[in-house]
């Protein structure tokens, strides 16, 4: 569980919704509620070696994003996939074309009251084909009831064995083009310089989200509330699955955390272009070839799933889908892949640059290189941002034109 002392009871509420899977509209609901309600009117972006900076950049209305997985904070242990959803959904498509080639071929085949059996199944797909079978093994004899059995068994063998595969890559895929940035509230605070601005040596960017606008709407969506904790988590320390591949970025393991840490992640899913997409199939056959052909998936292709049931005959797809997902996300398979799973990430860039909101003002620490003030404050200037120095006194940080 996430640590009742290091993250508010909105936090926490708002994670678990926002993890789950197949939440109901009053859940979203009230996660967005919970998130427009605490959302700060301004965030900031602090910078901690300004040397490293261009700084004509900074003052654009575009922001640097990371993959997220090259954040020491990424944490994509803690993730589940719903992979018996996930092919249900998939093989649905497939269940209603199997259901069409069968009425073209033989119109009274499938009756209406066990077409309605097929759609209020647990897995329609794997109905259907059942079904199938016991109609057509009627006039058979036993070896030709065998064989037919074997021939069913297969082709579901097959059907799952693809779908779980292709959930696999997919979901690979999409985590590795998920890219971030962290903003921080509040800005004025002594902790917050000390932290994230090298004591108070670097910059801060504050952009302004009080004014309604699309533009506004459009990055608030893609804004998510930081959950801390003093140390990396498993799936184990949660009472609940966390499905939402995004929460693999809004977990900080951070021992130094007090009221005045807010951090807001900034999470992008990058779309691949019609060149990336057109090289996408080549650069991944060769992984996707070497699991399809796998000694272990090739014995699972063959094994016998459909078993007899009080007269009725079924498949044990739980079954098969767990030793596939035992194997598919074992370090036998991953050691055997990663090399071209790096060809294909190597596809899209670490760093992305995406529109944002041009920033409304920029302080300077209090510790700021008085040589570069000029330079700071001419940009600022020819960008129509507000600039200004931040000093102490009393204990407290206020703000100074420059």
């Amino acid at each position: 569980m996430l640590d009742e002392s290091l993250n508010k009871e909105w936090k926490r509420s708002f994670f678990e919704i926002f993890s789950g899977n197949n939440n109901t509209k009053e859940e979203l609901e009230k996660a967005d509620k919970l998130k427009f309600e605490h959302f700060p009117p301004v965030i900031a972006k602090f910078y901690k070696n300004v040397d490293e900076l261009n700084v004509e950049e900074l003052f654009a209305a575009k922001v640097k994003l990371k993959k997220a997985k090259l954040s020491l904070n990424y944490n994509e242990d803690i993730i589940s996939v719903d992979y018996v959803e996930t092919i249900k959904t998939q093989l649905n498509a497939v269940t209603q074309q199997q259901i069409e080639n069968l009425k073209q071929e033989d119109p009274t085949f499938l009756k209406d009251d066990e077409k309605e059996i097929i759609e209020k199944a647990d897995f329609p797909f794997i109905k259907l084909m059942t079904l199938v079978y016991s109609k057509d093994t009627g006039d058979m004899t036993v070896d030709d009831q065998m064989q037919w059995k074997n021939t069913m068994n297969e082709f579901i063998n097959q059907q799952l064995i693809f779908s779980l595969v292709n959930t696999y890559f997919t979901m690979k895929l999409y985590r590795d083009n998920i890219y971030t940035l962290t903003f921080q509230t509040p800005y004025n605070k002594i902790h917050t310089w000390d932290k994230y601005a090298n004591s108070h040596e670097g910059i801060c960017l504050t952009y302004d989200f009080k004014e309604i606008s699309q533009t506004n709407a459009y990055h608030l969506s893609k804004l998510f509330p930081v959950v801390y904790s003093s140390s990396k988590l498993s799936r184990d320390d949660f009472d609940h699955e966390i499905y939402n591949a995004y929460c693999a970025s809004l977990v900080k393991v951070d021992n130094d955390i007090n009221d005045e840490d807010n951090g807001w992640e900034y999470i992008y899913s990058y779309k691949y272009n019609e060149k990336e997409y057109s090289l996408l199939d080549r650069i991944l056959q060769p992984a996707y070839e070497k699991v399809m052909t796998h000694p272990k998936i090739m014995e699972l292709n063959k094994k016998n799933y459909l078993v007899m049931k009080e007269d009725c005959l079924e498949y044990d797809y739980k079954s098969i889908i767990n030793e596939v997902i035992s194997l598919i996300e074992s370090d036998e398979i991953y050691d055997l892949i990663k090399d071209d799973l790096e060809n294909v990430y190597s596809l899209t860039d670490d760093e992305i640059e995406v529109d944002f909101l041009k920033p409304e003002a920029i302080y300077l620490g209090k510790n700021f290189n008085e040589e570069k003030i000029n330079e700071y404050n001419q940009l600022a200037n020819d960008n129509d941002v507000k600039i200004f120095k931040i000093k102490e006194g009393n204990g407290m940080l206020y703000k100074s034109l420059i």
